[in-house]
């Protein structure tokens, strides 16, 4: 007797003619998402792109990421100056914000979208680690469930919402695909509508602290104390523009810490892991009523292959560890043996396309895990090692001056304990003193030249200590997932769903780690990170042929209609 697995399902088929509503499209994985399904499923009902914005404007916003971003170079040679005619036809820009209630759409067509939506796709998310506490709520918790609310209006359409593997918080093990409701990763016990309440006591409670007349006082006697001790006479006005300065400012700083230290106290390590967390129960309470399924990559980094590979963009979390092995400074803040699961864009995307397809078929889920740990291992002590040698490769050829081409070519990167004495925050207190004596500890009868050989080191070391500083805490805050503990995300639900079309195969097993890290990734991240890093020009694409969004009376429809499908399980 023979068994047979899952049947493959067609990506195409099942996606031709469908309508999707996608939150988060200038975000880096709403984008490849988009210009994939563009690229390759044509025939693509239509997709209502969701951004923030009034009138005319959310049109030229999209128009400016289609033309100035890579990832939809791919669209603009197929299509050959015929780009705005092909996108017109399938894209829809909608005004509105997921963090507003009705997702801050205008009601008629908030009506038209309920209506015609099938599906919602909402990557949308505050993604800074620790972020005012308020715009974390607004963003990552009240746009789920305003696109919660959405659904719960339509009489047919699904929710896939993106999350994070993370959202697992400080534990240790194997974490499987399934969402916990009642408790916090540390065992407290939770519901959501009691945490969410609390969240808005807290923020209530900060506000009141920043509020008091003791605090504007207190505020007021130090402004009018520094411009005192600087000569100037601050009158009333350019006193109280300044305390209101300082008061925005302390506020942001203080919901800041008041996430960060809520989400610690309940076993999260910042605040974004906790939001979305908090999103996802809140969603899984409302189960019975909304159909969504909740999508959580691990760490996504550079495409294998679409829309090329190696792309990248914006400050990744495997970026700084990266470009750390390249400098002075190779002992990287990790535990060896510690797994850091790293998954291609372009798969994510390809995974995204299965799980939409497996809910408008009404076999999904609740969650979907995505990531490389449960199914290709990759240990960070290895990931040092291979970003080490892509730097020696790099440096070898093009470093600048013989130190570099001969000795720092030649370092190799170590995964170490975060107090080794070799540490970012060791070597940036001493980079510090450089500067500090440079500046104020040569003695004053010193030779011109020697002055200003001394100004131009101290402005050199000035800079790095602030790189340092601003890599430091970007190591901090990875610092659970690269030394703290130790996980392995099951990845295994998407496999009841096999995709026919190999555009659209997930497969993380398949990936050659070190021809990808070397090959692959480190090229992207040096070519579209590390000038972010290095203060340096953002590269653009220009399409030789600009793209506009045209009027809709005047587009024909797609070329497959709606009606005339017939889908399967749809």
């Amino acid at each position: 007797m023979t068994t047979s697995g899952p049947l493959p399902v067609s990506i195409r088929e099942t996606l031709a003619g469908k309508h999707i509503l996608l939150t988060g499209a200038s975000g880096f994985v709403g984008k490849v998402w988009l210009a994939m399904v563009l690229h390759n499923i044509p025939q693509i009902g239509r997709i209502y792109i969701l951004l923030r914005g009034k009138g005319r404007g959310v049109k030229e916003r999209f128009e400016k990421i289609v033309n100035e971003s890579h990832v939809f170079k791919p669209l603009h040679e197929a299509h050959n100056g015929r780009m705005s005619e092909f996108m017109s036809q399938r894209v829809e820009v909608v005004a509105g914000d997921v963090s507003q209630p009705h997702l801050g759409m205008d009601p008629d067509i908030e009506a038209r979208l309920l209506q015609d939506v099938d599906l919602v796709l909402n990557c949308a998310g505050l993604v800074d680690f620790n972020p005012d506490v308020r715009e974390a709520l607004a963003s990552n918790v009240g746009g789920a469930v305003n696109v919660g609310d959405f659904i719960e209006n339509s009489d047919h359409a699904s929710l896939l919402h993106v999350s994070t593997c993370y959202v697992a918080g400080h534990r240790d093990g194997f974490v499987p695909e399934t969402i916990v409701t009642d408790q916090t990763p540390n065992g407290t016990p939770i519901t959501a509508e009691g945490e969410l309440r609390t969240l808005h006591e807290i923020i209530a409670a900060v506000e009141a602290e920043n509020d008091d007349p003791a605090t504007e006082t207190t505020l007021r006697e130090d402004v009018v104390r520094r411009l005192a001790e600087r000569g100037h006479e601050g009158d009333y006005k350019r006193v109280t523009d300044m305390v209101t300065r300082l008061k925005r400012k302390r506020l942001r700083e203080m919901m800041a810490k008041a996430g960060t230290d809520r989400a610690k106290v309940l076993g999260w390590p910042n605040t974004y892991t906790y939001t979305k967390a908090l999103a996802e129960q809140l969603l899984a309470a409302r189960a019975d009523r909304v159909r969504f399924a909740a999508f959580r990559p691990a760490i996504v980094e550079s495409a294998i292959d679409f829309p090329f590979a190696g792309w990248n963009e914006g400050f990744n979390t495997s970026g700084p560890l990266v470009y750390l092995a390249g400098t002075w400074f190779r002992h990287v803040p990790a535990a060896a043996g510690n797994a850091l699961d790293v998954i291609p864009v372009d798969s994510v995307c390809k995974a995204l396309s299965i799980v939409a397809c497996a809910l408008l078929r009404g076999e999904a889920s609740a969650v979907y895990q995505c990531g490389s740990s449960d199914r290709n291992f990759l240990p960070i002590d290895r990931l040092t090692e291979l970003s080490a040698l892509g730097h020696r490769r790099h440096l070898r050829e093009h470093g600048n001056g013989a130190l570099e081409r001969l000795i720092l070519s030649r370092w190799d990167a170590l995964a170490a304990d975060p107090e080794h004495v070799l540490n970012v925050t060791n070597i940036r207190k001493l980079m510090g003193q450089v500067s500090r004596y440079l500046k104020h500890g040569l003695p004053e009868k010193i030779p011109s030249e020697v002055r200003e050989w001394a100004d131009d080191v101290s402005k050199t070391t000035e800079t790095g200590v602030r790189k340092l500083r601003q890599i430091e805490e970007v190591l901090e805050l990875f610092m659970p997932f690269t030394y703290e503990h130790f996980c392995v995300f099951e990845c295994r639900a998407i496999d009841r769903h096999p995709a026919l079309e190999p555009e659209f195969r997930f497969a993380p097993e398949d990936i050659e780690w070190r021809s990808y890290w070397l090959d692959v990734h480190m090229p992207g991240v040096r070519r579209w990170c590390f000038p972010e890093y290095e203060d340096k020009p953002k590269e653009t694409y220009a399409p030789k042929t600009p793209f506009r969004l045209l009027d809709p009376p005047r587009l024909a429809p797609p070329e497959t209609a709606r009606e005339s499908l017939t889908f399967s399980g749809g």
